[in-house]
């Protein structure tokens, strides 16, 4: 691969550009192929989906609550001025889009007296379905609103103070969509500003802070394309496209950090240009190709469920990831091998080795060196202590997770997607609506019979301009003469419903005005019809009130029906109002088929149950499980009593929906956690060559998430008073398995490397933490940070992915990677290396973790040999081109190695000569500072010798 790289830079720079000009105008176009509804985007048939689909189908006049206008009175006259604006607004609505949209009363509400304060709603129908977005109409629609209430405040001055709202579930969606655009203009700018800060910290360098962003971003360019493309088969969540961005910053600029770190380290080290590529694409390559394979696997894994949403998101965050892993792999490679070390610019390969002079050896250091200094010293210090310390880090890492795991364990996750959504005028219109109203009124709960056979004819009455529909039950529906049927049973099962449960605030199930009227007459304990119809018209809800007025008043005769007398309503309920239509006909048709009850065939009936407690809460998902015990477990259940008279029951809605969706992701990811562990294991395994590490690395892993959905949890729940969406957790665990992987492959992928070298299993970690550890760190910081920009979003479920990810990263990479995981497999020792001989020997080690005996070459010893300050064996001297190359690279990986002996030593030997002079040293670290004096001055005479003789044997070999 390095080689066909280094011949053909060109080309693939120019074949990347071109893919990316030819994908951009499709990626232009992913914004228009974006979901914003959770509810669209289910999966595998459930009963919520099965429910509402009979509602889609079948109930054609339910009443439309895609818009709301909201209008917020405080006073009788303030109500008066609410339906002026009511009556402006309609008449404005007509003149702009005619019959595309209806405009109706949908009534007043209060928890006090409606007539004193409350809130008036206007449901706004959209006549054309999906043919024609609404949602998109919301701005235009609130300028209407604003129009509205100027030209009412002529007559009622009171109407140009009251707050309105636009909301519903279009209106809803535009408002997120454009919070989701503002959260990428604010997200995106600040996630590339922090890479550029922490890049050009590290590297001193403008060029190499530029270079992997600007990669990432062709890259990002190129995924968007496939977004498109995905978008138009099935759909995507809105949330994805922020997710893709600051997963390929993160993990895109980790690959090409890593790459290019390694190039600069070989160059530092003496290697010529070609020599140091060839290493960073070899060794730095392997690891970074792993951890992408790995990060892949986790976010692929998300398509294994069924619900789009999920899927969708998982299919291309692992396009996203694969993308960003070939261009680290191929085009920052490309570019460094035109542009050589001009890529570090303004600094240099010899600037950065006189730092590292002065670093070790003393001198005026500026920030640069400052900052080496202090990586190096910290570095050092932590490749000693999690030595010295595994054990106290062993335990100290139970301690910690007890209580985690406790609060994993005992944490409940929300369901509730209207707590998490971004602060829009919709969102408080629906906050507004559910403090005047019950909870569910906007977004009720739908029980869904499918009767065995149709229980009624249903029609419709023209009218002075309108439809009235009507309702002639047949046997089935309503038996007068036993007055059995369809309609006293759906009766009696919401009266149980309403008494049954505290949460119910209302429920609107088949009503017969006959059966009320008797009912009413026997407690009232008259047959006066006048009587029973007043009181039966005083309990109608507001918006069927007026039109059960009407049929009433031309039954009884009255014929001025703009000033309708209730106390004159003297039809009974047999009474005919048109040829062979009575009134119990015409308002059990308005009652049913006008409020969405009965469908136009007579064969469904939708029960509308609405809430007290807001919808997707705690309590109303716990009143959803005991409705659907209720439903349909047991022979008591009504699916068992009444199955002569319906063949099947839905729970349906909104929240019912959510519900469903998140029991089956749960249950879905129960498989799918195991698959990605399973899967990572076996990469790993054969990667690794090591039966005990990949599971070791899984553990840790998970030990993150656990942690990390605990302090998700502490913070939101505890301390903003936000629920955990369910969604949290699941997600988290398989993108941090894979992200959270890759920092683990980059420290054990190296320590492998030096073990490959002829270190044994300490020296070989120290060495990692020492070389790997500052990188590891910087992509951890990366990372981390990108994600936790996220914490800025308007939308709270934005808010807590991007802590949950960014923390997990973080304690990851810095902790579990920096700590925990060196202290284990020191504590493992030759273990963390034992395998099957297959895979061990091909990186040349046995199948017990040892090294395989080969030569030692270039002071590369066996692992039994003497390391500090003997003389090391130096192989036969180099004859042909090729050995010479190899030589020279061991030789520049054991210098690299002694290098770093001698700074950790200088460091030791600074310690104690820095408390001597403050008089902190006693007897026993006076004899512990001269024998680490005479280790160093040892081993500097021992690596001056090495590098002696490595030139005499090149100066004497062919290929010099």
């Amino acid at each position: 691969m390095a080689d066909v790289i280094m011949k053909h830079s060109k080309a693939v720079i120019a074949l990347w550009l071109v893919v990316l000009v030819c994908a951009l105008p499709f990626g232009i176009k992913s914004g228009d192929v974006l979901e914003y509804d959770m509810n669209s985007m289910s999966g595998s048939s459930t009963e919520a989906s099965d429910g509402q689909a009979i509602i889609d189908e079948h109930f054609l006049n339910s009443i439309d609550l895609s818009e709301i206008l909201v209008i917020s009175y405080s006073s009788s006259e303030e109500l008066a001025a609410a339906q002026a604006i009511f009556v402006e607004f309609q008449n404005l609505m007509d003149d702009k889009y005619g019959a595309k949209t209806t405009v109706s009363n949908y009534g007043t509400y209060s928890k006090g007296d409606p007539n004193v304060e409350g809130i008036l709603m206007i449901a706004i129908a959209n006549n054309e379905g999906e043919s024609w977005d609404i949602a998109h109409e919301t701005d235009n629609i609130r300028d209407l609103v604003k129009e509205a209430k100027s030209n009412a405040s002529a007559a009622y001055p009171e109407a140009a103070g009251l707050t309105t709202y636009v909301t519903g579930n279009d209106a809803i969606t535009y408002d997120t969509e454009n919070s989701s655009m503002e959260d990428v203009s604010k997200v995106d700018p600040l996630s590339i500003l922090l890479i550029f800060v922490l890049l050009g910290l590290f590297f001193y360098a403008v060029v190499t802070a530029v270079v992997p962003p600007a990669v990432v971003g062709m890259a990002y360019g190129i995924a968007l394309a496939a977004v498109y493309a995905i978008g138009c088969l099935m759909g995507v969540y809105y949330i994805t496209q922020t997710l893709i961005l600051v997963s390929m910053l993160g993990a895109g600029c980790d690959y090409a950090i890593f790459i290019i770190t390694r190039y600069r380290d070989e160059r530092k080290k003496g290697l010529s240009h070609e020599d140091a590529l060839k290493t960073a694409i070899m060794w730095g390559g392997e690891a970074v190709f792993t951890s992408g394979i790995s990060v892949i696997i986790g976010f692929a894994a998300l398509a294994l469920c069924d619900f789009a949403m999920v899927r969708t998101m998982g299919i291309i965050l692992a396009i996203g990831i694969a993308i960003a892993l070939v261009a680290a792999l191929t085009f920052i490679p490309s570019l460094l091998n035109l542009v050589k070390d001009k890529i570090f610019w303004p600094s240099n390969i010899e600037s950065y080795k006189r730092v590292e002079d002065k670093v070790q050896n003393g001198g005026k250091l500026g920030v640069h060196g400052h900052l080496s200094k202090g990586s190096k010293r910290y570095f050092a210090w932590l490749s000693r202590n999690t030595h010295k310390h595994s054990k106290l880090i062993a335990i100290a890492l139970v301690v910690l997770c007890i209580p985690g795991l406790y609060i994993f364990a005992e944490s409940e996750d929300s369901a509730d997607m209207i707590s998490v959504m971004p602060d829009s005028e919709s969102v408080d219109g629906l906050d507004l609506i559910m403090t005047q109203t019950d909870g569910g009124t906007i977004m009720p709960t739908y029980i869904v019979l499918e009767m065995n056979e149709s229980i009624a004819t249903v029609g419709s009455l023209p009218y002075g301009g309108m439809s009235i529909p009507y309702v002639i039950w047949n046997e089935h529906g309503l038996d007068p003469a036993t007055m059995t049927g369809a309609v006293p049973t759906v009766m009696k099962m919401t009266k149980y419903i309403d008494d049954e449960y505290e949460i119910v605030g209302s429920i609107s199930g088949l009503n017969s005005w006959q059966i009320m009227y008797m009912k009413e007459g026997a407690e009232l304990r008259t047959t006066d019809p006048s009587t029973i119809n007043q009181a039966l018209y005083e309990q109608m809800p507001s918006a069927v009130k007026g039109y059960v007025g009407m049929i009433l008043a031309i039954a009884s005769g009255q014929h001025d029906l703009t000033h309708i007398d209730p106390t004159a309503f003297t039809a009974s309920w047999n009474s005919y109002v048109v040829s062979e239509l009575t009134v119990a006909n015409i308002i059990d048709g308005i009652l049913n088929v006008g409020t969405g009850i009965l469908s136009d065939d007579g064969q469904y009936v939708s029960v509308m149950v609405i809430t007290t407690d807001k919808p997707m809460s705690a309590d109303t998902m716990d009143f959803l499980a005991e409705l659907r015990s209720d439903l349909h477990d047991g022979e008591e259940s009504y699916d068992s009593v009444c199955r002569n008279i319906w063949s099947a029951s839905y729970v349906a809605g909104t929240s019912a929906s959510i519900d469903d969706m998140s029991k089956d992701i749960e249950d879905q990811f129960s498989m799918i956690r195991i698959v990605v562990a399973i899967l990572l294991i076996v990469l790993l395994f054969f990667i690794l060559g090591s039966y005990l590490t990949p599971i070791r690395s899984i553990i840790t892993i998970l030990l993150s998430v656990f942690l990390t959905v605990a302090l998700t949890h502490v913070v939101f729940e505890g301390l903003m008073d936000t629920p955990v969406l369910f969604l949290i957790p699941i997600v988290l665990f398989v993108v941090l398995l894979g992200l959270g992987m890759d920092y683990e492959i980059f420290m054990t992928t190296k320590i492998r490397e030096n073990k490959i070298k002829g270190m044994n299993n300490d020296e070989a970690i120290d060495n990692a933490i020492k070389e790997a550890g500052p990188v590891i760190s910087l992509c951890a910081l990366l990372m981390g940070g990108t994600f936790l920009t996220l914490v800025l979003a308007n939308s709270s479920m934005l808010k807590e992915l991007g802590f949950a990810l960014g923390m997990g990263i973080l304690i990851d990479g810095l902790l579990m990677v920096g700590y925990v995981s060196p202290a284990l497999m020191h504590l493992m020792g030759d273990w963390s290396w034992k395998g099957p001989g297959f895979l061990t020997r091909r990186h040349g080690l046995n199948p017990d973790g040892s090294n395989m005996a080969v030569p030692a070459a270039c002071g590369a010893a066996p692992a039994d040999a003497e390391r500090i300050g003997g003389e090391m064996p130096v192989r036969a001297v180099p004859a042909t081109p090729e050995e010479v190359a190899k030589y020279k690279q061991e030789c520049y990986s054991e210098v690299a190695v002694r290098q770093d002996r001698i700074a950790a030593l200088n460091a030791e030997v600074k310690t104690l000569t820095d408390n001597k002079r403050i008089g902190r040293l006693d007897e026993e670290g006076e004899k512990e500072l001269e024998a680490k004096r005479s280790e160093l001055k040892a081993e500097k005479e021992s690596l001056r010798e090495f590098q002696r003789k490595s030139r005499e044997d090149l100066r004497s070999g062919k290929g010099q």
